[in-house]
C-alpha cells in the first residue's frame, strides 16, 4: 500500500480509517466544490446567503469529526473544510458560552505569519470567518495529501524518524517569526478573554500557556499543537500544516508509536 495513497477509491477494506474515507485524505477531483471568488472573506449580505448555502451542503454525510462536547463539527465539501455546530440544536449551560470568533481571527492571522516562512509547507487560505444564524462558521481550504496520523500504519520507523525531524525543522522556522512589540508575554496572537469557555480548551493548557509570568525574555512564534493529524505528506516530504481539528481512537498496538512522537518539542 502507498502510505500517500489519497484517492478513496484506492484504499484497501483494512485501512485503519476505511471507514470514514474523507478523514485525514484529499485526492482533488475536476467536480470539486470550490469557493465562488466573489465571496471569499466577504460578509455582505450576498456573501452571507451565498455561505448559508455552502453551509446547507454539510451534512452526517461529509461530517468527518463530529464534536459532542459542545464544539463545533467539521465537514469536508470538496476544496474546503467547514466548521460549524449548525447541525446542533442550541446549547445550553457552560456550552452556551463558546465564542469561536477569538480562535478564527486568531487563525486567520497565524496563517499570514506562518505563510512567510514556511517556503514549501502548504498553510490552509481562510476563505470565510464570521457568523451564520448566530453561530461562528469557519471556512478553509482543504490540502491535498494525507494526514501523517493517516500514512504512518505503512511507513517504517526511518520515515516516522525524517518526519519527525523535518516537523522539529517545522517548528525552528516558525520560531524566526518574532510577536507584535504589543506582545510581551504569552498569549495568543489575538487575544482571547477566556479561552476555556470560548474554545473549550483544558484548564490544565490554559494554566500551561499563560502562567503567571507576566513577561517573557524570550518570546517566539509557535504553532502548540504539531500532531501528526496536523502534518500533510506526500512522498516522503511534509507539504502541509494545518491545525488540528479531530483525533480517532487508535489500536492499542499503536501506543507505542504516539509515544515515539512525544518529544517532539524537545530539542538540545
Amino acid at each position: 500500500m502507498n502510505p500517500y495513497e489519497s484517492d478513496p477509491d484506492k484504499i484497501p477494506e483494512d485501512d485503519l480509517y476505511a471507514d470514514v474515507p474523507l478523514y485525514g485524505r484529499y485526492f482533488p477531483r475536476p467536480t470539486d466544490f470550490k469557493p465562488d471568488a466573489k465571496h471569499i472573506n466577504s460578509t455582505t449580505p450576498e456573501s452571507l446567503n451565498y455561505w448559508s448555502t455552502v453551509l446547507a451542503q454539510c451534512t452526517e454525510l461529509n461530517r468527518i469529526y463530529e464534536n459532542d462536547e459542545g464544539g463545533r463539527d467539521v465537514f469536508a465539501l470538496g476544496s474546503v473544510i467547514i466548521k460549524s455546530s449548525h447541525l446542533k440544536v442550541i446549547p445550553e449551560g457552560r456550552r452556551s458560552y463558546r465564542d469561536y470568533s477569538y480562535a478564527d481571527a486568531n487563525e486567520v492571522e497565524a496563517v499570514r505569519l506562518a505563510k512567510k516562512v514556511l517556503d514549501d509547507i502548504k498553510v490552509p487560505q481562510v476563505y470565510f470567518s464570521a457568523k451564520i444564524n448566530e453561530r461562528d462558521v469557519f471556512v478553509q481550504e482543504r490540502i491535498p495529501g494525507v494526514g501523517l496520523n493517516v500514512a504512518w500504519q505503512y511507513i517504517s520507523q526511518s520515515q516516522k524518524a525524517s518526519f519527525k525531524e523535518q516537523a522539529r525543522q517545522m517548528l525552528q522556522k516558525l520560531r524566526t517569526i518574532t510577536p507584535p512589540s504589543e506582545i510581551s508575554c504569552r498569549s495568543y496572537i489575538i487575544s482571547d478573554p477566556d479561552p476555556v469557555h470560548h474554545r473549550g480548551i483544558q484548564q490544565v493548557e490554559k494554566d500551561m500557556i499563560f502562567t503567571d509570568n507576566k513577561k517573557d525574555p524570550d518570546l517566539r512564534f509557535m504553532h502548540n499543537d504539531v500532531s501528526r493529524s496536523n502534518c500533510i505528506v506526500d512522498n516522503d516530504k511534509i507539504v502541509g500544516l494545518r491545525e488540528n481539528y479531530a483525533s480517532l481512537n487508535l489500536p492499542e498496538e499503536f501506543l507505542d508509536d504516539i509515544l515515539f512522537w512525544n518529544d517532539l518539542y524537545d530539542v538540545e
